[in-house]
């Protein structure tokens, strides 16, 4: 079997994803990823565009409206590429942001006949582009996205009765491919994708997993330099650190919790920085997963304050190291929670986590769920269960 996967990058959750895809499954299977971005020195992972053709794909998105029609000889050539390899299987993740023409790439798909799925890591596909929608309370897309309120404010320049015609572009490019399996990491985006002009495909949920070598507690002292101890350390992870992810909620948070707690935040830009108390410990980055995998190791909690999302891998990466975890309830993001390793709050319920936060000891002294975690969500679980899906589409 020949498997290609297709992203908007190397790296970041959805990254991890291909690369676990990749490193868990039949070694006999040639494997080959394209990316619109490249961070990492994995061989098997190959460069879509440079980056003046993503730069002149995202001017012609942002302020002409032709995001359908950017990166065209880039995409022409990947095409060129899929000719030669002759996929059996090919493997979608995040097509947007600029990272390739989507109309070519489907017009290859169907020509060809090509077996494909694809795994849905937010709501782009089937909206006029938004990634997600339930914090503004927007069912537009259900009926067409033809006035769009709430666009301008994520950052698109281009007129608003343009992301009708985007809606539309996509339901076009997108329908019709004859042997296409659509994935959702969340029981809560399955249920949206069935309400969806992608509802006349077979839609599966697989539970995104993580490495588990990587992802398990561990006593280094790493951090010790910068991070107390004594105190109880409150971990939140994300990249970027947006607003979306909360990061308002934090620099609110930390004014709320006494001395007993220290926030440490990993994810922060140069920017951010400045707006940081001294309770709280700002982190650019992490220099692996194994540091990453001290941080929460370290951790008394865990907290999520994301107002939009699927299924985080952050947290199951938290549950994995021991660490129970506090989150807004928001998309798919508390589907791996029960009492026993989780509290859930309601979004911008701040006083809410404070609460939660005094519960947590309870849960950390009763309960040793990261055996139970790890069984469920290791990378190789999650390859095998699209392993499953690849035969199936063959025939197998």
């Amino acid at each position: 079997m020949k498997l290609v996967q297709i992203n908007i990058c190397d790296n970041g959750s959805t990254g991890k994803i291909m690369s676990d895809i990749f490193n868990n499954i039949d070694k006999n299977i040639q494997k080959v990823g394209f990316v619109g971005f490249k961070y990492t020195e994995n061989p098997l992972f190959k460069r879509i565009h440079s980056i003046t053709a993503y730069r002149i794909h995202k001017l012609l998105a942002r302020y002409f409206a032709v995001d359908e029609l950017g990166s065209v000889f880039e995409t022409i050539k990947l095409i060129r590429q899929l000719k030669k390899i002759d996929p059996d299987i090919i493997h979608l993740h995040n097509i947007h942001s600029y990272t390739l023409n989507y109309n070519l790439l489907f017009r290859y798909i169907k020509k060809y006949n090509k077996k494909t799925v694809w795994t849905l890591h937010d709501c782009w596909a089937f909206t006029g582009g938004c990634y997600y929608f339930d914090d503004k309370g927007c069912y537009d897309w259900q009926e067409g996205c033809e006035n769009c309120k709430f666009l301008k404010s994520a950052g698109v320049q281009v007129p608003i009765n343009s992301i009708g015609r985007y809606y539309k572009e996509k339901k076009k490019a997108f329908s019709g491919v004859a042997n296409m399996r659509i994935v959702t990491p969340s029981k809560w985006l399955k249920d949206l994708v069935c309400q969806s002009f992608l509802k006349a495909y077979d839609t599966t949920v697989i539970n995104n997993g993580i490495n588990l070598d990587n992802f398990i507690y561990t006593d280094n002292h790493t951090f010790d330099d910068v991070i107390d101890r004594n105190k109880k350390i409150i971990l939140g992870v994300a990249s970027p650190f947006n607003e979306r992810k909360g990061f308002s909620d934090f620099i609110k948070l930390a004014k709320m919790l006494d001395e007993t707690y220290q926030i440490v935040m990993v994810g922060v830009s140069d920017e951010q920085f400045k707006v940081l108390s001294d309770k709280i410990i700002g982190i650019k980055r992490t220099e692996s997963q194994i540091q990453l995998a001290e941080l929460y190791s370290i951790s008394y909690a865990f907290v999520n304050l994301t107002y939009e999302d699927n299924f985080p891998t952050v947290n199951i990466e938290a549950l994995a190291c021991g660490t129970p975890v506090v989150c807004y309830q928001t998309g798919g993001a508390t589907e791996m929670f029960d009492e026993s390793n989780g509290i859930v709050v309601k979004k911008g319920d701040l006083k809410g986590v404070v609460q939660a936060l005094n519960k947590v000891e309870q849960i950390k002294k009763s309960n040793n769920f990261s055996d139970e975690i790890r069984q469920k969500y290791s990378a190789k679980r999650m390859a095998d269960d699209y392993l499953t899906i690849y035969n199936e589409l063959m025939g197998k």
